[in-house]
Order: C-alpha cells, then structure tokens, then sequence
C-alpha cells in the first residue's frame, strides 16, 4: 500500500507537461513575439513568466505568460503602452481579453496566453512599472522577483499539488496569492514528504484564509486581493479536505 508521499508522488507524475503542449506553447510564444516586434522592433524585452517561468506547469490547467518590457527610456504613457499592445495584437488577428494587467489570448484545448506589458524602471530589467486596466492606475512590481520566490521556497511540488486541488474542486484562486500563500504555510515545516506539507497547507488555509494579508514579494506596497467569497470557498474545500477519508478523495 502507498504512503501519502508515494502516492502524491504518482499524481505529480502522471501530471507531467506533454512535450507536444510545450512545443506549442513555444511555437505561440514566438509567433506573438514576431507579431509585436514588427511593429516594436527590437526595443522591448521579452521574458517567460507564469508557470512556465516558475516550472510549476500542470497537466490539468496550464497557460503561459509573456512578460514584455520597454525600456525605462519609453517616455509614454503607460495607459498608451498598454492600449498600444492590445491594439497590435488585435490588428495581428488574435482575440483579446483585457485583464488587470495583461492581454489575455484565449486558445482552444481550454489554455491560454497572457501578454504582460510593462516600462522597465532601469536599464536592470528587473522591476517594472505596469498598467492597471480598469483602476488606471500604476503598479510597481518584478515579475522575476516573482519567480524567485517560487523557485527559491522549495515548496513548487507542493504548489503543483495545491493547483491541482483547486482544479479538482473549481476554486475561484488565482495562481499568483495561491503559490505566496503555500510559501507562507510551509515556512519552517518539511517539504520533502508531500502528504505532511499538503496537509499542513490544508490546515493553514482553515485557519488563516479569511484573515490573511497576501503581499506582492517585490513590493510591500502591493497587497494582492481575494474576496470574501473566494475566501469562504478555499476555507471549506479545506475542512472537506481534512475531513476526507483517503487522499483519493482530496487529489486524484
């Protein structure tokens, strides 16, 4: 009979990214690039974010993020970068769908591509000033810092394991406060067997999901909103979680 670990152990295998889906998501990811260098030229940097850059991809739900920076010199606006960008994008024929800071292009097969467009602060590349679509406002942040964080915590198993769980039971999380708040439950507890971590992530979101502040890690100033509702969702699928009988039951 498998331990937790074992077991969790052959769901994160059977969970492997398909080599076909990563070559056509590299395939995209250079037709979208071509796409907008013919109109930006060389100037702005192009980077892979998301999952993808954090290698913490699942077979269940993946997409991809391409993270575009013009360069701290690029004296716009950055509601006219964004505009900009999303106006080239539909003119190359792809359908778009504004979020609050990306461009989303949505493929079938259920995945999707965001466009994430910024002016770097400096000639480092490493932070970035992003439009807010809908606030029209600004947002200081660094999408590397971002992955750092991820591929420094120890904790990308258990993160794949936990977007796994929210998959399974269609929770309205998204990635970006679900992989920060994993980091923050696991800081000080084991890692390496997956059915103690899991479980000790199911047990802090039952405790602190209703009342936990997620904070940007590039940028304290920056903190990441979860409603009420979502919240109230996270926390149940956790007791239900904790009150499963097998872990066949919880991941599957």
């Amino acid at each position: 009979m498998m331990t937790p670990h074992q077991y969790l152990h052959s769901v994160l295998a059977n969970q492997q990214m398909r080599q076909a889906d990563i070559d056509t998501l590299r395939r995209l990811r250079g037709e979208i690039e071509a796409a907008l260098r013919r109109v930006y030229g060389s100037a702005p940097r192009f980077y892979y974010g998301g999952s993808y850059g954090k290698d913490t991809m699942i077979q269940a739900a993946f997409d991809l993020d391409i993270v575009m920076y013009f360069p701290s010199t690029d004296t716009r606006a950055l509601r006219t970068i964004y505009n900009g960008v999303h106006q080239t994008l539909t003119t190359a024929g792809y359908t778009v769908r504004p979020k609050t800071v990306a461009l989303r292009l949505p493929y079938n097969g259920g995945f999707h591509i965001d466009v994430i467009p910024g002016r770097a602060q400096d000639t480092s590349y490493r932070y970035a000033t992003l439009y807010k679509n809908g606030e029209d406002t600004t947002l200081q942040t660094s999408i590397q810092i971002h992955i750092d964080s991820v591929r420094d915590s120890g904790a990308r198993e258990i993160i794949k394991l936990s977007k796994l769980w929210r998959v399974r039971y269609s929770l309205p999380w998204e990635t970006f406060p679900l992989e920060q708040i994993v980091i923050v439950a696991l800081r000080g507890h084991r890692k390496d067997d997956y059915g103690s971590a899991l479980w000790t992530v199911f047990q802090f979101l039952r405790d602190n999901i209703l009342t936990i502040r997620v904070i940007d890690p590039a940028n304290s100033n920056n903190v990441i909103t979860i409603s009420t509702a979502t919240r109230g969702a996270i926390r149940q699928a956790a007791l239900n979680a904790l009150a499963a009988a097998n872990w066949g039951q919880i991941i599957w």
